[in-house]
């Protein structure tokens, strides 16, 4: 009984460890070695990266050029002259 126990645990293990090695990836070793990285489009950066920091770069690009039309307009601070009219004796 001892025997049919042990080797009935040891034939689970050898079956649960290679159970595993048999999923397809549905990809294939050329397709792989042709192209590594297929969702990068940077070094650093997946499409989806790449849109958010456009995204940013468009916003941060917006908002500054909204800060230059105020400083060409003089509306970015306000009017140094005094309400009160100076005179001088």
């Amino acid at each position: 009984m001892n025997k049919f126990c042990i080797t009935l645990l040891a034939a689970l293990l050898v079956t649960s460890l290679f159970a595993g090695c048999h999923q397809k990836s549905g990809y294939s070793t050329k397709a792989i070695l042709a192209n590594p990285s297929p969702e990068m489009k940077g070094i650093a950066e997946t499409p989806s990266e790449d849109k958010a920091g456009i995204a940013v770069v468009n916003n941060v690009n917006d908002r500054l050029y909204v800060d230059d039309w105020r400083k060409v307009l003089l509306l970015d601070k306000p009017s140094s002259l005094t309400v009160v009219p100076v005179v001088q004796n």
